[in-house]
Order: structure tokens, then C-alpha cells, then sequence
């Protein structure tokens, strides 16, 4: 049976609560991902995804000025805006358990944590990978 571990993302993009949305943006652009746990150290403190990004962020179809629109990006940090205590597992649970959890839940990425430290991340295009591998076999 196949765990976390065999399918998760190791080297994965983290960001810090302090830093701007700004920031968080660019990293996500930069490294073409949807997910960034954030962290203090190696503790997992939250999660950053394009949606919390997306409702944190005004519309310029509203008529807010590019000034205001900087503002914001500037002036927002990750904390305000990531999902706090996320949902993790460890890198020995079960990809199936793991796989559950994303469906039940509706999550597009859970932080891998083992004794208190990030070891990694499970994607669901991590899943869907380790399936399409499946039908090869």
C-alpha cells in the first residue's frame, strides 16, 4: 500500500506570516504552484492557496486606482489572509486516508508534518500523478 511519503512534494515553497501578499504572490507565480505552507522555523502555522489570495485581493474591475491595488499587496502580510492550523498528515498515512481527507474536505493540499516539522506536500496534482502511474502498471 502506497503512503504519503512515496508520492508528496519534499522540496517544498514555504512562505513567512510576515511577509507581504505581495510576496506570496510572486513566489506562487515564480514557482507555478496554488499551495504555500507558511511556517515559523520548521512548524507549519498555516497555508497560503491562490483562493485565500484571491478573496484578500480587490478587483480592479471594481474601479480601484493602481495605487490602492499596490497598497493592499503591499501593506496585507500572509498572516491575515492564510488559513491557520491546516489540516496535515504524516508521511506514513496511507495515500488512500490522505486521498480521503482531500476529497471529504474539498482541500487542494495538505502540509506532510512529521514530529512537529515539515517534511513536505501533498498535492492533489501529487494525486493524480501517483494514479496516472497506477494505470500504467
Amino acid at each position: 500500500m502506497k503512503t504519503v511519503e512515496q508520492v508528496m512534494t519534499r522540496n517544498v515553497e514555504t512562505l513567512q506570516a510576515e511577509q507581504s501578499l505581495r510576496e506570496a504572490i510572486a513566489l506562487l507565480q515564480r514557482h507555478h504552484i496554488r499551495h504555500a505552507p507558511v511556517v515559523t522555523g520548521d512548524a507549519v502555522v498555516g497555508i497560503l492557496t491562490d483562493r485565500d489570495i484571491k478573496r484578500a485581493t480587490p478587483s480592479l474591475l471594481t474601479g480601484i486606482d493602481q495605487a490602492e491595488y499596490d497598497k493592499v499587496l503591499n501593506g496585507t502580510q500572509v498572516a491575515q489572509v492564510m488559513t491557520r492550523n491546516p489540516f496535515t498528515v504524516t508521511p506514513s498515512m496511507p495515500l488512500k486516508d490522505a486521498l480521503k481527507i482531500l476529497i471529504d474536505r474539498k482541500f487542494g493540499a495538505m502540509p506532510v508534518v512529521e514530529s512537529n516539522r515539515l517534511v513536505g506536500i501533498i498535492t492533489d496534482i501529487d494525486m493524480l500523478r501517483a494514479f496516472h502511474e497506477m494505470l500504467d502498471e
